[in-house]
């Protein structure tokens, strides 16, 4: 297997195209929220836009943000430890809609497998991709894209893009120059900055500084979400 790294609406497009399995990384906070929302046993469905989730019919629960700010009138933020602690039933539909994420996973509709990884499932996305049905899926490429902020680099999702590519290497995949690179950043950029890059200053100015610790962590939440149809399920590998 070879991976590589991509950036943003146009890797995602790039990657689908070429036929590889993508991973979409947005570690500020769309990866993990989708994560503690699988792990619970809902379905998420990714919009891009918010007109779209407002007129989803059959929704349990609407969560969207723009500019990292709640969208009025939906149920919840994009925020992974708000809807870790809210009661969201096994089997509920959610519909998902942010300014990067859920932009970048329709970028990548039509490639093999769609995931989304990040640093709290890791581990997880990189087994579910090596072991399994997935495999077969895959084929022989996987890329590793991360989101960025309104078409710009972002660090965190750099960072946690090496992360995943750092365990796909450890499980005999091979990188290109680029996923070496990232590889090289998760290794020497310290958690501390990331805390304090643009992002986290803007979250922490609204209020979700507590989402920072938990989006950092790794390996916290073992699912790894995957496309199927309009929702993303997942489950432990």
């Amino acid at each position: 297997m070879i991976a590589r790294y991509a950036g943003g609406e146009r890797g995602a497009c790039g990657a689908a195209r070429e036929g590889a399995a993508v991973v979409v990384v947005d570690a500020f906070r769309a990866s993990a929220t989708i994560a503690v929302l699988v792990r619970k046993g809902a379905r998420v469905i990714p919009v891009a836009s918010i007109e779209e989730a407002e007129r989803f019919a059959g929704a349990d629960f609407r969560i969207g943000e723009r500019g990292s700010a709640k969208v009025r009138g939906f149920d919840f933020g994009n925020s992974p430890t708000e809807v870790s602690d809210a009661e969201i039933p096994p089997g509920a539909t959610v519909v998902l809609s942010t300014t990067n994420g859920t932009r970048v996973v329709e970028a990548a509709r039509g490639a093999p497998a769609i995931l989304t990884g990040s640093f709290v499932n890791a581990s997880a996305v990189a087994e579910a991709l090596t072991t399994g049905t997935l495999v077969e899926a895959r084929g022989e490429r996987v890329t590793v894209v991360g989101c960025g902020w309104e078409g710009k680099r972002a660090s965190e999702d750099e960072s946690a893009a090496g992360a995943i590519l750092h365990r796909l290497r450890e499980r005999g995949a091979r990188l290109d120059e680029r996923a070496r690179r990232v590889v090289e950043l998760y290794f020497s950029r310290p958690e501390g900055v990331l805390r304090t890059n643009s992002a986290a200053r803007r979250l922490t100015r609204l209020g979700y500084e507590r989402d920072l610790g938990f989006c950092l962590a790794e390996d916290t939440v073992p699912v790894a979400p995957r496309l199927s149809g309009r929702a993303f399920i997942g489950g432990v590998p």
